[in-house]
């Protein structure tokens, strides 16, 4: 078995959270129907939009072996 690991260098990203808009639509529980929205501040962004992203993915590579029928 193969072992790699890639860094993700830190860098500005958008938010997937609230899609780089900086707010959330939410709903109160018992808005079954969904008629009043209310805006709120993303909590992932803080309102800003955007995130710093940085990470490590490490990959594990193994030969596959065909199951005997």
């Amino acid at each position: 078995m193969k072992e790699e690991k890639n860094y993700i260098h830190r860098r500005v990203c958008l938010c997937r959270q609230c899609g780089g808009t900086g707010t959330v639509t939410v709903y109160a529980e018992k808005d079954v129907r969904r008629l009043h929205p209310k805006q709120k501040v993303c909590p992932q962004c803080q309102g800003s939009g955007r995130i710093w992203l940085s990470g490590e993915v490490t990959k594990y590579i193994e030969p596959y072996a065909e199951p005997e029928p």
